[in-house]
């Protein structure tokens, strides 16, 4: 359930302090265009040490970026979400190639091919029993290594979270969305 207004305002860059603005880089880093940072911000530490995490998973995935973002989709539509939403709209077309088809069928689960299928039932045995079936776990073993297995969760794990973040804080998607920075932007 996202809420319409934030419950915590984001900042204004003018109103940053000096260690708030060494945490994000520096007042020119596309990352403070973003309501989720600048809402996040306020608990400095807080977020310097969940961005390295966040950026490991939405830089330098070692799952399939189209894979990664089926996960995310499936996640975020289960968990009701609108803020990520609306920057993996984007980020699904342009840095996965995902078509319109493709992109609504990752949300609901329906109309995927058997191995997308799978994606989604990850997603949503995650979200909704926080533990992957053993037939599942099956399909998924086929398909990746160790590493991408861990990593699948902690996808999944991250995207719930943020769910519970941006719904909770209300933060709301920018205006602008199509034109703020994306973690696949160089």
């Amino acid at each position: 359930m996202a809420l319409k207004s934030p419950r915590i305002a984001p900042l204004n860059l003018d109103d940053l302090t000096d260690e708030q603005i060494t945490v994000l880089g520096d007042r020119n880093d596309p990352r403070c265009e973003l309501n989720f940072f600048k809402v996040m911000i306020q608990h400095p530490d807080l977020l310097k040490n969940y961005t390295p995490f966040a950026m490991q998973l939405g830089r330098t995935p070692t799952l399939p970026f189209r894979d990664k973002e089926i996960l995310i989709l499936r996640t975020l539509t289960l968990c009701q979400e609108e803020y990520e939403l609306a920057h993996h709209h984007l980020i699904a077309r342009q840095a996965a190639g995902l078509t319109d088809d493709e992109f609504e069928a990752a949300r609901s689960g329906k109309g995927l091919d058997a191995a997308d299928q799978v994606l989604a039932r990850t997603a949503e045995e995650l979200v909704g029993n926080q533990c992957i079936s053993d037939e599942t776990w099956a399909a998924l073993a086929e398909r990746y290594s160790q590493g991408q297995l861990i990593e699948l969760v902690f996808m999944v794990a991250n995207y719930t979270l943020l769910s519970m973040v941006n719904n909770s804080l209300g933060i709301q998607p920018e205006h602008n969305v199509e034109e703020t920075w994306k973690p696949t932007d160089k």
